[in-house]
């Protein structure tokens, strides 16, 4: 019973640490987007996770987050900015070339403040949405035990009065 109560523990403390991040992300309208190629190396990898927040102005230098004509977004430097047509010229730092089309201040989605390493895998190849969803069914599933074992261990005490 002692470890049992040890694990569950330990799991509220990270699902109760999880939904205060989420909530804290949500309160200062940062995202969070996963690195999906090598282009950035050698400043984020390939499945990197990088928080990003819309900032007063980005300068030459800022690794943005923009949204693709497509769809899709991309994470870059800015290597120059014409502020007069509201454009910045973006390349990734590992690749040779800047990127083909200037990306529209309309479509920068914010600037990266900080990024942690390999978390975007999971990102990745599961939705927030079911990440949390699951969390919480861990999180219910052990209390529902946790409360099947205290039941069991009052009735056997009852008993053996």
């Amino acid at each position: 019973m002692r470890i049992f109560n040890i694990i569950y523990n330990i799991v509220s403390i990270v699902i109760v640490a999880v939904f205060v991040f989420t909530l804290g992300l949500k309160i200062t309208d940062t995202k969070v987007y996963a690195v999906a190629t090598p282009s950035m190396q050698d400043e984020l990898f390939e499945g990197d996770m990088v928080f990003v927040r819309a900032a007063g102005e980005y300068l030459e230098g800022d690794i943005i987050t923009a949204n693709l004509p497509s769809g899709g977004t991309f994470t870059h430097r800015i290597v120059s900015v014409d502020n007069e047509k509201k454009l910045v010229y973006t390349m990734g730092d590992n690749n040779s070339q800047p990127d083909p089309l200037p990306t529209a201040f309309d479509d920068i989605v914010g600037k990266v403040v900080f990024s942690v390493p390999m978390l975007g895998n999971l990102a990745l190849k599961f939705e927030p949405v079911s990440v949390m969803v699951v969390l919480a069914v861990v999180l219910v599933a052990l209390m529902a035990i946790r409360f099947i074992v205290y039941r069991l261990k009052n009735k056997k005490e009852a008993e053996a009065v």
